[in-house]
């Protein structure tokens, strides 16, 4: 799975109405998990459908999609094996911050969200 993939996989959560989509590149620092996808929806139940939906997306196309964290469904995981894609509600994702873990200056965000860096001269 490369750039291409997570770049259509972003224009998907966009489709599903999901906000606040970030990207991260962890290659550098996993073994396993090459990226991590979170996203915010707008409460559990559409966590919960979006999950399904996704997971019947890939599934079509034959890549497996395994969910996790259903019940109560604030905050839901989809394994794409390489990839973790992880949907909250506003909530549960401003707990956890996970952007802070994952968005320090060694990891490059990935994507249609990029955000560009300026070089001071």
């Amino acid at each position: 799975m490369n750039k291409e993939f997570i770049e259509n996989l972003i224009k998907l959560l966009e489709s599903k109405k999901l906000k606040n989509i970030e990207a991260f590149d962890l290659s550098d620092k996993s073994e396993l998990i090459k990226s991590i996808v979170l996203a915010t929806a707008q409460n559990e139940k559409m966590n919960k459908q979006i999950a399904n939906e996704i997971k019947q997306h890939f599934f079509e196309q034959g890549v497996d999609v395994l969910i996790d964290g259903e019940f109560p469904g604030d905050w839901i995981i989809l394994d794409m094996g390489e990839i973790l894609v992880e949907l909250f509600t506003e909530d549960m994702r401003n707990h956890y911050s996970l952007e802070k873990l994952w968005g320090s200056q060694k990891n490059s965000l990935i994507g249609t969200k990029q955000k560009k860096k300026t070089v001071k001269k």
